[in-house]
């Protein structure tokens, strides 16, 4: 036998173990979104904070943040109920993530460029609290305009918790 072939018969035979490895790979992959989204269905609010005790509107917090997560290759603790926590909204902002957030929002819209127009980070976050963005709004408006939109949809959740509850 020539060495041509025999090389051919073990390429073709490490071809075909890798697509099986692939296929468990799969199979594996499919398995665990299946568990993360069953378990996902468990995550039930108490309304209560996790921290303070105080009861009524509460948010999640990643305890590993999500964008830590994707960087270490461990989506998976995205959505895994034990890297969660449920905080008030005033607890969730005192977080490393939410204060850190703040800074760097803040830096966007110093003197120099608050009378800019908004950052496209900005405009989608107006458009996700379900806010227009009026004709000439500069930086430092739609910064504003963050605020007083979350202050509303966080209002509005609580009336919505109050009146689920009683």
């Amino acid at each position: 036998m020539s060495k041509t072939k025999t090389y051919r018969k073990s390429i073709m035979k490490a071809v075909g173990a890798l697509e099986k490895a692939r296929q468990v790979v799969d199979a594996r992959q499919e398995t665990l979104d299946l568990l993360l989204e069953q378990e996902g269905e468990l995550w039930d609010k108490t309304g209560e904070c996790q921290i303070c005790g105080t009861e009524g509107y509460t948010e999640w917090h990643h305890i590993i943040s999500q964008h830590r997560c994707k960087e270490e290759n461990l989506r998976h603790y995205i959505r895994l109920r034990g890297n969660v926590i449920e905080l008030c909204k005033k607890c969730h902002d005192l977080t490393t993530a939410s204060m850190i957030r703040k800074k760097l929002d803040a830096k966007e819209v110093s003197e120099d460029n608050a009378s800019l127009e908004p950052t496209e980070k900005q405009v989608k976050y107006i458009k996700k609290l379900g806010g227009e963005i009026p004709n000439g709004l500069t930086r430092r408006e739609a910064s504003q305009l963050i605020d007083e939109l979350k202050k509303v949809n966080a209002t509005e959740r609580v009336k919505q918790t109050t009146e689920v509850r009683y």
